[in-house]
């Protein structure tokens, strides 16, 4: 049980609200209160009444069924409601934490709330931006669950596909197919679920302009590591195709179609070598430069993503079609889905390439924004789970030999219960950062979750490698910490596997890293440890042989 100068020591400086009731025959009786709670609270009542009458009436009655199922679970419960403890109602986030004597009575009650106003606000400014990109995008946006069924849909859908919203959402996916008279092998779902990046170019029919062309990318929504959806991003090329077909039917046709062309596409002519020969004035507009200083110019110029397969495969009169990255006069990142189609003359020879793009950009970044949040963990920006699997794959099927280290702040709970979740959550950024800078260039820092980080080390050849890099993290972890003004310590367990010794997958390898940690903790925590088959004689190297 906590005396009274302990918990003045451990809970006065806290910001939380911290209540300890006594409890007695199933009811809670007022104890004590820290500083923040005595200021907030009109009226603090004495030790020994009835916490209902200490508390505002709504909040103890919010209070009592989760210290009923505290009770019962024996655990420590959380739950959010809006406080009454002054004049404004914020929404507070209170966990309720029962304390056990000797023989396992429930003896008291530790109340802790935190006022998450702030981070609501804060997540609902975050949601708004989201909501109006999401909403004000020009491309049209479907959001869809793992199922096939549309939840969410924006405005441009209306616009690009000719059905209102409202029509759209709660369809299922093969029913959206169905209206928009798409072939369903050209969009199969198994690809558009399971493929973490699929973009493709198809036909599609609108209600009333008739055949349209859209280029579609899917996107998958992962959220804390798992695949919750889909979202479906449809860029309408259909001018561009429109043009690509024409000139692919009829050269002949160029000079009446290039007015067309140059109102809705950015257009280029190069000479059999490469070197441009014609640009319009999209083309000038886009890349900020002017017709006299690109024409005779290689186009190598600009296009950041050259290729040597597309040479290939245009320099067989093939029609080529792909998104590339390109450069301005500024330097600045253009991307575009580019169409390159062969013109021959007389003999069937190549004569020049006419080059169709259309400006992607504004898609790419939105694209890539998905991407990296469903690659990387929001709090400490590290990669996630999902991304430490496909590198790990990628190792396994290069046959590379690697190393898998599996970490543990041993001490994790007493920073968040001693200074609070904020410094809580400050310390396992600055966690990430000193892992990330006391390892290789070519290694790689991953948060699973809470305080667990796994660590892949690249190209190694012999386990003495891993221990001295093991080594080394272990050190630089159980230097100082200083957050705001809370300096401490904290001490960290890791366990170590390595491949292909130790496994054979993905999921066998980050088993037995995880084993061996358990088996350092066993042994005391605060060592690193390798995982043998025998873990009760795995080799650990504790703290002080390390020191």
């Amino acid at each position: 049980m906590l005396k009274d100068h302990m918990f003045e020591f451990y809970f006065d400086q806290m910001n939380e609200l911290v209540f300890l009731a006594e409890v007695k025959n199933q009811h809670l009786y007022y104890k004590k209160m820290n500083k923040a709670a005595a200021k907030l609270v009109r009226y603090q009542g004495e030790v020994g009444m009835r916490l209902e009458s200490v508390l505002p009436e709504r909040a103890y009655h919010s209070l009592y069924p989760y210290y009923i199922k505290a009770m019962e679970t024996k655990k420590p419960v959380t739950y959010h409601d809006i406080n009454t403890f002054s004049d404004e109602a914020e929404a507070f986030e209170t966990t309720l934490t029962p304390i056990f004597d000797d023989t396992d009575n429930s003896t008291h009650l530790l109340v802790m709330s935190k006022n998450i106003q702030k981070l609501k606000k804060d997540l609902a400014q975050s949601m708004e931006r989201y909501k109006s990109l999401f909403m004000n995008h020009e491309n049209a946006i479907c959001m869809m669950d793992l199922s096939g069924k549309i939840v969410q849909a924006n405005p441009a859908c209306e616009q690009m596909f000719g059905y209102d919203t409202q029509e759209i959402i709660n369809s299922s996916y093969m029913q959206l197919l169905e209206e928009l008279k798409i072939d369903v092998r050209a969009l199969p779902l198994h690809h558009i679920i399971y493929d973490q990046s699929y973009s493709k170019e198809i036909q599609a029919w609108h209600k009333e302009k008739g055949i349209i062309y859209l280029y579609v990318t899917n996107v998958p929504i992962i959220v804390e590591n798992e695949w919750m959806g889909i979202y479906l991003i449809a860029q309408d090329v259909t001018k561009e195709k429109t043009a690509e077909i024409k000139l692919e039917n009829t050269v002949k046709d160029l000079a009446n179609m290039k007015y067309a062309l140059d109102e809705s596409a950015i257009v280029s002519v190069l000479d059999p070598y490469g070197t441009i020969r014609y640009v319009n004035d999209m083309f000038c507009t886009i890349f900020g430069y002017e017709k006299e200083e690109l024409i005779g110019q290689s186009y190598e110029l600009f296009d950041v993503s050259y290729d040597f397969r597309v040479l290939e495969s245009i320099g067989q009169g093939k029609v080529w079609r792909g998104q590339v990255k390109s450069i301005t006069k500024e330097g600045v990142i253009v991307w575009s889905h580019k169409t390159i189609v062969p013109l021959t003359d007389i003999h069937h020879r190549i004569s020049s390439y006419v080059l169709i793009q259309t400006d992607i950009t504004a898609q790419k970044n939105l694209e890539n924004q998905l991407k990296f949040k469903a690659f990387h963990d929001s709090l400490t920006g590290v990669p996630n789970r999902m991304m430490l699997q496909k590198q790990v794959q990628a190792a396994i099927e290069q046959k590379e030999r690697f190393g898998l280290l599996f970490l543990d702040c041993d001490n994790f709970k007493e920073v968040n219960d001693q200074f609070g979740h904020d410094i809580g959550d400050a310390f396992l950024i600055q966690y990430a950062h000193r892992l990330t800078s006391c390892i290789r260039t070519c290694d790689e820092a991953y948060r699973l979750g809470g305080d667990e980080f796994v660590i892949l080390l690249r190209h190694i050849e012999r386990r003495e490698e891993i221990q001295q890099i093991m080594e080394r993290i272990h050190r630089e972890l159980q230097k100082e910490w200083s957050i705001e003004s809370c300096i401490f310590t904290a001490t960290s367990t890791i366990g170590a596997a390595y491949y292909p010794e130790n496994g054979e997958s993905f999921q066998e390898l980050l088993k037995q890293a995880d084993q061996a940690l358990y088996e350092g903790k066993r042994q005391g925590k605060n060592n690193v440890n390798f995982y043998k088959k025998n873990q009760s004689v795995a080799d650990s190297i504790d703290k002080e042989s390390i020191v």
